[in-house]
């Protein structure tokens, strides 16, 4: 699936390397967001000259999204009775054996009974001209990723990057539709395989993830916040803001899924006081991190949420 918005300057790069796959049987369905640039023009001219192209026609009812792309994919996806799905954007290059790869261990985590699963590999960064920035994102980000054995890892910050991520059918069934309060769709589908299902991290290093100016997300080095040129206060509260949609996110998860939950579980304990800390006194919260396992990855990440959860006003206060 590869969602575009005015991705013209590196979509041909992108499509190419698809293309140029050692695994030949695939579709490629791509849904154009509404874009003003050549991105339409390009895709078209494609899927013309490739049957294993298809266009969605872009509806025009919402604002460009990668969360509403991606979910408009997904439901298409599925309702063509799609087995594996793997996530594209529009911008990076991906390696000639990334599908063969990447198809061999999701069968092998899926099993003879197909598991609800997910995987996700390592990334190499690189620039607009494909120089690497950092031979590996998972260590640029200070990332340690987790499998289902401790999902409440996932709660707190996501650990999947999207167009790293394939997963199985089985898992779109439980995932879908995804929630509007999801914070993206990688994030979502990683919590349902966390919880429900099966998810691996493969360490190969499958596509060159490129940054330039107009990355939805990006790949921002773990110490960026801390750089003095930053603007601390502004970041300070963005994370405010990226921490209550989490709990939103949170909580959607857990009241759309209620019947799948263990209630009984560290797990589903962890997600039911996570999704309180927004009213929660500051006390409750410092509690249910020591008690639920909701430590992250990084002694800087413990102390900033340590702090966040001191400082941000409670909405019980």
């Amino acid at each position: 699936m590869l969602a575009t918005f005015n991705g013209a300057d590196f979509l041909e790069e992108q499509i190419d390397s698809l293309i140029a796959q050692t695994e030949t049987q695939w579709t490629l369905l791509i849904h154009d967001d509404g874009s003003s640039d050549d991105t339409v023009r390009i895709i078209n001219d494609y899927s013309q000259n490739d049957e294993r192209i298809q266009v969605l026609v872009h509806a025009g009812d919402s604002s460009p999204s990668a969360l509403v792309n991606f979910s408009t994919l997904l439901a298409n996806v599925f309702e063509q009775g799609a087995e594996y799905v793997f996530f594209c954007d529009q911008d990076d290059v991906w390696d000639a054996d990334k599908l063969t790869v990447m198809l061999e261990h999701l069968r092998h985590l899926e099993g003879t009974e197909t598991h609800p699963c997910l995987i996700h590999h390592d990334l190499e960064v690189v620039n607009e001209s494909l120089e690497t920035i950092a031979g590996s994102f998972i260590r640029l980000m200070q990332l340690q990723p987790s499998d289902e054995h401790k999902p409440q890892r996932l709660i707190s910050r996501n650990e999947v990057t999207g167009c790293a991520m394939a997963c199985n059918r089985a898992l779109l069934e439980i995932a879908l539709p995804i929630s509007g309060q999801a914070v993206m769709h990688d994030w979502w589908l990683a919590l349902c395989a966390g919880y429900f299902g099966r998810l691996a991290f493969v360490p190969d290093k499958l596509l060159k993830y490129r940054q330039h100016g107009e990355n939805a997300i990006g790949a921002k080095s773990f110490w960026y916040a801390l750089n003095p040129f930053t603007n601390w206060v502004a970041g300070w509260h963005r994370g405010d803001k990226d921490f209550v949609k989490s709990v939103e996110q949170a909580t959607a998860f857990r009241d759309t899924k209620i019947d799948r939950f263990d209630k009984g579980s560290e797990a589903f304990t962890a997600l039911d006081l996570y999704c309180g800390l927004v009213t929660a006194t500051r006390r409750q919260r410092l509690k249910t991190l020591r008690q639920c396992g909701l430590w992250r990855s990084h002694l800087v990440l413990n102390i900033v949420m340590v702090m966040r959860m001191l400082l941000l006003p409670s909405k019980s206060d």
